[in-house]
Parts: C-alpha cells; structure tokens; sequence
C-alpha cells in the first residue's frame, strides 16, 4: 500500500513536469514555425538575384534565430592578441562582391509587462515551486508516516538528481535553444538551481534530522554540491554560480561538530575560494571573485574567533593572501604598464592585513602570527613593488606594520621604565628584555622593508606613474616616521627620551640627502620628478619635530615647532619644493594642537618666572611664524602664507592676554575672579588689534588680517558692554579702585579703550557689517562719558566702595562741569576734523547736562553751587551757539546769500567773520 501511495505522489509531481515540458516544446514548435514563415516572406520579397543567392544567404534566419550572448562583466584587453595582430601583415584585399540589397534589420522591440510576466517571473515562481514542492512532499511523507527515513531522503535525492537531469537535456536540446534566450530567466539553469536546492536540503537532512551519516560524509557530500553547482554555472550562467558559492561557504555552518577540526576547515575554504577565483577568473565574473574574497575573509575572523591557533590562522591568512594575489594581481596585471589603481584588488589585500593583525591580536602576539604579519607584509611590498596598478599595497603594509606595533601587548611593560632601556645602558649594547628587543626587532626590519622597497621602484625603469609614485614616496616617507613615533609612544611614554630623538634626527638627515638626490634628477615638466622630492622633504620636517617632540617638553617642544616652521620657510626660498611650504601650514596646526593641550606653554601658572616664560613660549613662536609668513609671501601667495599670518596673530594676542592678567593679577594666572584693570586692559588691546591688522591689511592685502581685524573689534565691543559695562563696573561690583586722583584704574580702564576705540571708529574704513562702524563710535562715547563720570565719583567718595556714598552739592556740580568740558571737546574735535557724528556726540551731552540742571540741581543744589550752575551752563550754552553761527553756519558769500556748505564739506577759501 506505500509503495502505491509513493508511486501515486511521483505521478502527480511528474504528470505537471511532463505537461509543463509538452508546453515547452509546443511553444518551441510555434516559434521555428514564426521564423520559417519570416523567412520565406523575405524570400519571396527579394528580386530574383536575391532569390537565387537565397539559400548561400541564411541572413532572415540570423535575424530570427540569433542567440543572445551574456556579455561579461570582467573584461581585459588581449596584449597578446593585439601584439600578434600589429606585427602580421594585412591580406591583400580582395574584390567586393555586388552589393545585394538586403532588408533593414528590424530594432528589437522592448519588452511588455506580458512578455515579463510569460518569460521571467513565471520561470522564477516556476523553479522555486518546484523547490518547495520537493520540501513539502517530504514534509507530507513525515507527516503522514507513509515513508521511512531512508526512503524519504531517496525520494528526495531522486528528484534532485531528476531535476538537474531535466535542466541539463533542456540545455542540450536544440528545440528549448531557440527560444529559452533570456539569461536571468533560463528555463535549464533555473531546474538545475532547484534540483541544487533540492539535494543541499537532502544531504542536510539526512545528517540533521535522521542521523544517516556523519559530520564528515555530509561536509564532504555539501562541499562537493556547492563546488559542483558553481562548475555548473560555466554552462547554466552566472548567477547559478552565486547559488553555489553560498552553499559551499555556508556548509560549515550547518555542520556542528563536538571537536571542530579547524585545519581541515582552513583546508576546506582554501579550496573553495580557490575554485571560485579560477571560475571566476574563467569566466571573467568579478562579482564572483568580489564575494568570495569577502567570505573568506569573514571565515577567517569567525575562526579566530572560535579560538583558531596561531599557526593555523596565519598559514590560512597567508595562503589566501597568495591566491589572491595570483588571481587578482599577477593574472589580471600581466603585461598591463599603466598605474591606474585597481580598487578591488587593493580592497582584498587590505581585508587580508587586517585579518593578520587580527590574527596576532587573538594569539597575544605569538611568534608565529607575528611571522605571519611580517611573511604577509613582505608579500605586500613585492606586489607593489612589481605592479604599480596595486601601488597602494606599499601604504597597506605600512599600516600593518603600525597596527602591529602601537598593539604590542609586552611593550606596556616597558613604559615603566622608559629611560632605563634606550639612553641609560648605551656601554652595555642596550640591554633590553626579549619582548622590547623582538618588538625593535619588527619595527627596525618593517622601515627598512618600506624603504628598499619604495626606493628599489622609485628608481627602476620604466619610470612609475604619478600615482604609483605618489603611493610609494609616501610609504617610505611617512611609514618609518610613524614607526618611531608609535615605539617612542610604548617604550618612553611621552617622557623625554634622547636615544628616540637621535633616531628621528637620523631618519631626518636620510630624508634631507633623498630629497636632494631626487631634486637633482627632476626633468622639467614631469610630475613624476618632482612628487618624490617633495614627498621626501615633507618626511624630513616631520621627521624634525618629531625628533624634538621626543627630545624637548612643555614650551621647549612648542618653540621648538616654531622654529622648525621657520627653518622649513627659509629651505623654500632657495630650494622651492612646494610641499615645504604646506610643512609650515603643517607645523602651525601642530603648535596650535600643543597650545590648546596646555595654554601654560612652559608649565608656570604663578610665580615671578611667569612674565618670562609667557614672553618665550608665545613671543618667539609668534615672531617665528610671522618671519616665516614673510619668506613664504616672496615666492608666492598661497594657503600656506595665510596659515602662517592666522597662527602669528593668535599666538600675539594670547601673549598680549596672558600678560595682562599676569601684570593684573601678580603673577597668579589661576586667580579665579577677574579686575577691572583686566577687562580694561583687553578691550583696550582688542581696540588695538583691530587697528593694527587693518593697517596690515592695507599694506599686504590678506584676507587673516582683513577678517582678524574685524573679529577683534567685535571682541572689543563686547568686552566693552560686557565686562566693564556690568562685569568689572566697580559701581555694580563695589570693588576697591586703585590709583591716585587722576591716573587710577579707571583712567586705565575706561579712559584709554576710549581713546583706541574712537581711533578705531574714525581711521578705519567702513567695513562689513556695516552696523560696526556706528557700533565703535557709541561705544567710544560711553567708555568716554563713564571714564569721566567715574573719576569724579572717585574723587568725591569717602570709602571704597563707590556706589554707597550720597552724592553732594560740590560733587553733583562738577558731573555738570565735566560733561559740559567734555562736550565741548567732541565739539572741537567735530569741527576741526569735519566729523559729523562727534558734534552730534557733543550735542547729545549737553541736551543730558541741560536736563540735569533745570531738573536735578535746581532742587538739590543750594546757594552759590546753584548759581554756579546756572551762569556756568548759560556761558557755555550761549558759546556753542556763537560758534555754530559763526564757524558752521555763518554769511560766507559776499552777497549776503548762505553758499550752501554743509559742515563737513570742504570750507570756501574767503570765510566772512574771524
């Protein structure tokens, strides 16, 4: 009774296949029918010469029956093919035939949605049926209990294998060729991926669900289906092929294994990835070799992971590194003299080092994986060194190298004792314990390694392109530089170390001597000449700071930079090697890095050797950069000059800004409040800083100083509003003035930002935002009006603080005094300079002192200080108006008449009156 069952179940699936067959072969019939008529009605249509050289002409057949052929996605030129082709001679040419008339082509028409829904997806939906048709009818048998487990997984695997044999004799049948011509939806490949299907899932459940076989029969028996099913791709197409790589890179993991063999799993990938570079290389499908490159990588972290021994894992990491390096380097490379980069490649062998450093993380840095690092980084550098498209493999092993050595676990221990190691044994041949000496062992071994190499191909012929060269001047420049650097960091410990100075300093002088060898050979005009020369002399300033970074500490290092910037300015004056000039721009970065790290350059935060140290630790550096900016500026005008002129004017106004609060506070630069003296002092040079880079401006056009002036007079009048306006306000505050009658803190503080912004409001040209210029002069004003209102209150108080005294006769009398002198000054200045705004200045005050007077001293003045007020007020007031009758507004014109003259347009030569 089950076997009639089970014969009854491969009839009803097999009675489908076979009409869905018969259909095929229907529509195959119909179409060769379509294309003998096309090509009789072309016959009959022809002229008899067409007619009779109708059946030597098959051109209507052509037409019909032409194959579409999948164009690869991996296509390289044939140097051997063409170099055959340019040495053989061409044929003698033979006479042309009469032309026949032949009709046009017609352009094949786009496909419908009817087209796609008949030909693509009812292929797809079609072979996924059939998928999950084989899975459901083993899932009924389990269900049903109609068949054993050995049965089942037989049903199973037959009609798989009948699956494979269908899209295999469909593939060879001439009848399906003819019209199955739609690569993403072949009816042959499409059974052929359902019957692949089919048997991964039956070998899978025969291991897991019924325990048929081993852990071993069902790897080898799912590795042997996937590398099968990724052959089959070199007939069925190649997206069967992806079919077939995901099964193969997947079958470990449905594999589980009490006692995980991971060599044989290592020997499993390699051939796997091996097979799909060949197949891949075959049939030129990058893709292909692209996803397998990134599965084997990806295996390689899930195995160190999972505990894979150092041996193992380096061995593995090395093996691919040399397939991948055959097929994607060497193979595609051969015989290609261009430099252009090939990404991909350059992408793989940048996966593979990360997979040795990762290799030698998981391992703790044993011998063998740190072999493997420097086996795989060897590999690198022989690549780049023979291919130029894979340049940048040089910079990957430089990389490498550096993660190798700033994560070596055993150098921790010698930064205890960074000085005992390098600079206090030098008699005793530097003894070091084994892990230091194995970790100097690497690093002296991998710089050397980048410079022989980059040299070697710098100088070989023929000459490497401009990429090719730029990748291996900066791995030999900038590789040995950063492998000092990262010892000096595990070793000293940012601790002053003279053994790592000199060898910087060494590294130095190398680069100093390549940059001039290279200098000399430079041809006129090629690119390639100059890129080493100045990729060298960049490696040389770095290699400088960073011998004196290690050597100097605190504002010694910071001077230090400075000057480097300075000397590296000079170097290009006579030697114009333009990266030297982007070394300054380098260098200020580097020293304004150190003053944001540590503003207190050399350490000092109080005492009386702080004047000194700001002047050094700011003063120089700034003189230096501004030096520097002026030897850049006589060879050209450029970013670098900008840098260097930003870097000089920030480093001068934080030593002008330290100073002044050192001065203010006696040294003590951590006082936590602030004075009045201080917030005087730096709107005052704020004010100053703005009139000195716009003149600079002038003279040396830049847009550092243009901007910079702008920002320091906005700091300026914020300072102004802000910090002496209600901050440092000693009638807010109550803090105590210092300083005699006259010459006090708030002549200092008030009076001389007066002064600088009134120069400011009146010399420097209206700029944007336009709003400033007015800005300046009101504030100039109120700094003015406070100035002289303040001195008087601190003349007449009687304690120190200056907002708890009642004000008196004598003292509200003389605000009246000074406010009308003080009108009457900014009166003379408008009238002797023509400025408008300072005689409105003028009036505006004594509209405010008119008011004070009839309003305020005339109820709280008494007797003769009353008085005074009164005739005092009424003299000045009658004064101004003789002065703008006389002066501004008088008869100037002989014949009685007003000439029109406005007060600030130029005067008439003859003026009537004094």
């Amino acid at each position: 009774m089950d076997g009639l069952i089970a014969l009854g179940i491969l009839a009803l699936v097999a009675l489908p296949i076979m009409a869905i067959s018969a259909f095929v072969m229907a529509l195959g019939a119909r179409g060769r029918i379509r294309a003998l008529e096309a090509r009789l009605r072309v016959l009959e249509a022809a002229p008899p010469r067409l007619a009779a050289a109708g059946p030597q002409d098959d051109s209507a057949a052509a037409i019909v029956d032409e194959p579409i052929v999948e164009e690869p996605d991996w296509v390289e030129p044939d140097f051997e093919a063409s170099k055959d082709a340019a040495e053989t001679p061409p044929p003698a040419e033979a006479p042309e035939p009469p032309p026949i008339p032949l009709p046009a082509a017609a352009k094949r028409p786009t496909e419908s949605f009817e087209q796609k829904l008949g030909a693509r997806w009812a292929v797809w939906v079609g072979g996924l049926a059939l998928a999950l048709g084989a899975i459901f009818l083993v899932r009924f048998s389990i269900e049903a209990g109609l068949l054993g487990p050995e049965v089942r997984i037989a049903f199973g695997a037959l009609f798989s294998i009948a699956l494979l044999g269908l899209g295999e004799w469909l593939r060879r049948s001439e009848r399906v060729a003819t019209f199955s011509r739609i690569p993403s939806a072949n009816i042959p490949g499409i059974l052929t991926a359902a019957g692949t299907v089919g048997l991964f899932a039956t070998v899978y459940a025969a291991y897991a669900l019924y325990d048929l076989i081993g852990p071993t029969a069902a790897f080898l028996l799912l590795a042997l289906i996937g590398m099968a099913t990724m052959a089959a791709a070199g007939l069925h197409g190649a997206w069967l092929s992806g079919l077939g790589m995901a099964g193969s890179y997947a079958t470990p993991l449905l594999i589980s294994s009490d006692a995980p063999n991971i060599p044989a799993l290592m020997l499993y990938l390699v051939v796997v990835t091996a097979f799909a570079f060949a197949l891949a290389r075959l049939r030129l499908w990058r893709w292909l070799a692209i996803a397998a490159s990134v599965a084997a990588i990806l295996w390689g972290v899930v195995m160190l992971s999972a505990g894979a021994g150092a041996i193992e894992s380096g061995v593995y990491a090395i093996v691919l590194l040399a397939l991948s390096s055959l097929f994607l380097v060497v193979d595609v490379q051969r015989g290609n003299v261009t430099d252009r980069p090939d990404g991909f490649a350059v992408a793989v062998l940048a996966g593979i080092a990360a997979l040795l450093v990762f290799g030698a993380l998981s391992n703790d840095y044993a011998s063998a994986s740190i072999a493997s690092g420097l086996i795989g980084g060897a590999m690198l550098l022989i690549l780049a060194r023979r291919y130029d498209a894979v340049a940048l493999a040089a910079p990957i092993a430089a990389a490498q190298l550096l993660a190798l050595l700033f994560f070596w676990p055993a150098a921790q221990q010698a930064a205890l004792e960074p000085t005992t190691y390098v600079t206090g044994n030098l008699a005793t041949y530097f003894p070091m314990p084994d892990a230091i000496r194995m970790f100097g062992i690497v690093a002296l071994l991998g710089a050397a390694a980048l410079l022989a190499t980059a040299l070697g191909r710098l100088q070989a012929s023929p000459v490497a392109g401009p990429f090719a060269t730029t990748a291996q001047a900066a791995a030999a420049s900038a590789g040995p530089v950063l492998v000092a650097i990262v010892a000096y960091l595990r070793i000293a410990g940012f601790v002053s170390n003279l053994g790592f100075a000199a060898i910087a300093l060494a590294l130095a002088g190398l680069y100093a001597f390549l940059t001039e060898r290279f200098a000399r050979r430079e041809r006129a005009g090629l690119i390639t000449d100059m890129i080493p020369t100045g990729v060298f002399a960049a490696g040389s300033i770095a290699a400088v700071a960073s011998a004196l970074t290690m050597a100097l500490e605190g504002g010694m290092l910071t001077t230090a930079l400075a000057l480097a910037g300075l000397g590296a300015a000079w170097v290009q004056t006579w030697r114009p090697i333009p990266v030297l000039r982007y070394a300054v721009a380098v260098l200020a970065l580097l020293v304004l890095g150190r003053i944001a790290w540590d503003p207190y350059i050399f350490g000092v935060r109080s005492g009386s050797g702080v004047y000194l140290s700001i002047l050094i630790g700011y003063g120089i550096p700034a003189a230096a950069f501004a030096f520097a900016s002026i030897l850049l500026r006589r060879v050209r005008v450029d970013r670098a000059v900008y840098g260097a002129e930003a870097l000089a004017v920030i480093l001068s106004a934080l030593l002008v800004v330290f100073e002044i609060r050192a001065i203010v506070f006696g040294g003590d630069l951590l006082s936590p409040t602030t004075a009045l003296a201080e917030q005087g002092l730096t709107t005052a040079a704020a004010f100053a800083f703005a009139l000195g880079l716009t003149r600079l401006a002038r003279s040396r056009p830049s847009p550092v100083f243009r901007f910079g002036g702008v920002l320091a007079r906005i700091f300026g009048l914020l300072n102004a509003v802000i910090g002496l306006g209600f901050v440092a306000n000693p009638v807010f505050t109550g803090d105590r003035v210092f300083g005699g009658p006259v010459f006090n803190e708030i002549l200092l503080a008030y009076g001389l930002p007066a002064v600088l912004a009134g120069l400011v409001a009146w010399t420097m040209p209206v700029t944007r935002p336009r709003f400033l210029q007015p800005a300046t002069g009101v504030v100039a004003f109120a700094l003015a009006f406070a100035a002289v209102t303040l001195e008087i209150r601190f003349l007449f108080a009687t304690s120190p603080d200056l907002s708890w005294d009642p004000v008196g006769s004598a003292e509200s009398y003389a605000y009246s005094v000074a406010w009308l002198v003080l009108g009457i000054l900014l009166l003379a200045f408008g009238l002797v300079f023509r400025q408008r705004s300072a005689r409105l200045a003028s009036a505006l005050l004594i509209v405010v002192t008119v008011l004070k007077v009839f309003l305020l001293d005339m109820s709280n003045l008494e007797g003769v200080w009353r008085a005074l007020s009164f005739m005092g007020l009424g003299a000045v007031l009658i004064g101004i108006g003789l002065v703008y009758q006389r002066l501004l507004f008088g008869q100037r014109n002989t014949d009685g008449k007003n000439d029109g003259a406005t007060p600030d347009s130029p005067e008439p030569e003859a003026r009537g009156g004094t």
